[in-house]
């Protein structure tokens, strides 16, 4: 217990409190250490148990809520939703860098180097650019412990001008983007989301085990630097039934 407080407390931390202690009781939920749904520690006993606010241990609980992990009800506490209510799919918050990081945690992407390739037309229609040149392509699938299946088939392009890192990448070493910056001293700066509900390929579909134009959610992420020159860019096909992508809307004013 003294080793987690001191994670939630550790100073020098960039990432928010509250996503710190989110993601450790997410961790405990998903590894089945509630058996009684209605068990779940109240506020005051997490407040006491990480020492910390108890304006950080709603908005803890506020993330895990909007995941589906969990259901807060006035004057009954909160209870943790049984797989079942989740459809079972993966809810999981992809709203910044430090999310998709622990999304990369939470799982593993078995990727294989694929050579180098033309980008396919659909994606150059999508970054609106003439992309010229051949680009390293990696391809492989996210999977994760205790779910069967895979959560997605990811293609991964690196941009033709990163040939000497993307020639050193190393599979199922990090995630590939992390390599890039430390291969190539450039710093990701943005990343942009396109997300929209396709049918699955012939190809997606065989290697995700499901039918052939059966609903899939689409990914498609652009990591840029900070001048706007596009790193890699990935496309992640994700079975409808295994996978939900959640969001948090600030409310202003």
């Amino acid at each position: 217990m003294s080793a987690t407080v001191g994670k939630i407390a550790q100073k020098g931390s960039k990432k928010p409190r509250y996503q710190e202690l989110a993601e450790d009781l997410r961790a405990e939920i998903l590894s089945g250490e509630y058996p009684d749904p209605t068990q779940f520690p109240t506020e005051s006993a997490l407040c006491a148990r990480y020492g910390v606010s108890r304006f950080t241990v709603r908005e803890a609980l506020r993330s895990l809520q909007t995941e589906g992990l969990i259901q807060r009800r006035r004057g009954s506490g909160t209870v943790i939703q049984p797989a079942s209510a989740r459809g079972g799919a993966l809810h999981q918050p992809l709203s910044n860098v430090g999310e998709i990081l622990q999304y990369a945690r939470d799982s593993k992407y078995l990727f294989t180097p694929m050579g180098k390739a033309l980008l396919p037309k659909k994606f150059a229609v999508h970054i609106g650019e003439v992309a010229s040149g051949r680009w390293h392509h990696f391809r492989g699938l996210r999977v994760r412990q205790g779910q069967s299946g895979p959560i997605a088939l990811t293609d991964a392009y690196i941009h033709p001008d990163l040939e000497a890192a993307a020639s050193q990448i190393k599979p199922n070493e990090d995630t590939i983007f992390r390599q890039i910056e430390r291969l190539s001293g450039i710093r990701i700066a943005r990343v942009t989301q396109d997300i929209q509900a396709v049918p699955a390929s012939s190809t997606v579909a065989a290697e995700l085990g499901v039918p052939r134009r059966s609903p899939c959610l689409r990914i498609l992420r652009c990591y840029l630097d900070a001048t706007g020159r596009i790193l890699e860019i990935s496309a992640s096909h994700h079975p409808g039934d295994r996978f939900a992508y959640t969001m948090h809307i600030e409310v202003e004013g």
